[in-house]
């Protein structure tokens, strides 16, 4: 049997694999006691920038359109400034007091919250995963963090996994060590780097799962990164790589090739189930819709809020002849000031009148029946 690659199919025939392979990182491993910083790790640091600016922005964007309108964001440069922080960070715990009386500012204010819940879960579960499961002792995540350091890497002796790594990959044939033997692989891990030994061994998916059956203190680290599979190899031509091959399909297609492999390959006296450890942290990538909706939409609210603005300024009374308030400084001074009540106050006084006559129309039902009493 022997791992079926582009280069061998060239000068043997192989029977249909019987096996699923391909070339997986192999690391050390050991739980890790929980820092005082580790609140911050279920973030990457760029995802913490970007989510710090999202909240001023938002932030700044509802007292934009709130502050015409609403004394609640009126008052001092010094106060308004509180303000935008104070009700940026508390929507953080859904716990800001400000009410919002546009349309375009609850809008804005209901997309952030939803955005404020995903990322509160996120935060919450991959913060769990941090201080609940068992984290790598060293810094290799995977291939690629493996093939951008310059430690030493272990392989079988005699796999095409050499040939990979230098010619398709592009790693330094003298990085790679040589290793024959199970108790040669757990001896380099255990080693490390420092001592002579290797920072990880890059092998076949088989092989490292009856390796990892009986070393607990290894795991598969980052995904699989070539497919292939095993199978059995024959001159050219040869007639029983076609009756080999029928056989394997054969027991396929019934599962005793699935319970087979069950039995022999998946066997192990760790009592760990889990042996693949994903350490990546949540990056932007995961929610850079999300920001993109909401500052879409912050950026709509304020085009609409800025054209009903300069429709105002367009239709009010214009400057008197020889001042020197140009039309810049009249919208900036139509921004800043207090709407007139014809919009903001005649609601509410009108419902200040509708709730005076209900209490007035229940007056004399409660006189009634006194006097029926």
């Amino acid at each position: 049997d022997i791992a079926i690659v582009t280069n061998r199919t060239r000068i043997v025939d192989f029977t249909q694999p019987y096996a699923a392979s391909g070339l997986v990182v192999v690391a050390p491993f050991k739980k890790i006691n929980s820092g005082g910083w580790s609140f911050l790790q279920p973030f990457t640091p760029f995802m913490w920038i970007v989510t710090a600016c999202f909240f001023f922005f938002v932030g700044i964007v509802v007292w934009i359109l709130e502050h015409r309108i609403n004394d609640e964001f009126r008052g001092p440069p010094k106060q308004q400034i509180i303000t935008i922080l104070w009700f940026s960070l508390s929507t953080l715990f859904f716990s800001h007091r400000e009410n919002t009386m546009s349309t375009l500012g609850r809008g804005v204010v209901l997309i952030w919250l939803f955005v404020v819940l995903i990322i509160n879960s996120s935060y919450t579960a991959s913060l769990t995963s941090i201080l609940t499961v068992q984290q790598l002792s060293s810094s290799i995540t995977g291939i690629d963090s493996l093939k951008a350091s310059d430690e030493p890497i272990g392989f079988q002796v005699g796999s095409f996994a050499e040939r990979y790594l230098t010619e398709d990959l592009g790693i330094s044939k003298s990085r790679l060590i040589p290793l024959g033997s199970p108790e040669e692989y757990a001896k380099s891990l255990q080693l490390g780097p420092k001592k002579g030994g290797v920072a990880a061994i890059i092998d076949e998916r088989p092989y490292v799962e009856i390796f990892l059956s009986t070393q607990c203190t290894f795991r598969i680290v980052g995904q699989e990164f070539t497919r292939s599979g095993w199978g059995f190899a024959f001159p050219r031509d040869s007639p029983l790589a076609v009756d080999l091959s029928t056989a394997i399909l054969q027991l396929s297609e019934t599962g005793d090739l699935q319970r087979i492999h069950d039995k022999w390959m998946t066997r192990s006296s760790c009592s760990l189930d889990n042996t693949e450890i994903e350490s990546d942290r949540l990056q932007l990538k995961s929610f850079w819709g999300l920001f993109i909706i909401c500052g879409m939409a912050c950026f709509i609210a304020l085009v609409i809020h800025f054209l009903q603005i300069m429709l105002q300024l367009r239709h009010s009374a214009p400057s008197e002849p020889g001042s020197n308030v140009g039309p810049i400084r009249r919208f900036l001074s139509l921004v800043d000031e207090k709407e007139s009540p014809s919009r903001s106050e005649r609601r509410k006084r009108n419902g200040d009148e509708i709730s005076a006559e209900d209490q007035l129309g229940r007056q004399p039902k409660r006189l009634q029946r006194v006097t029926a009493a």
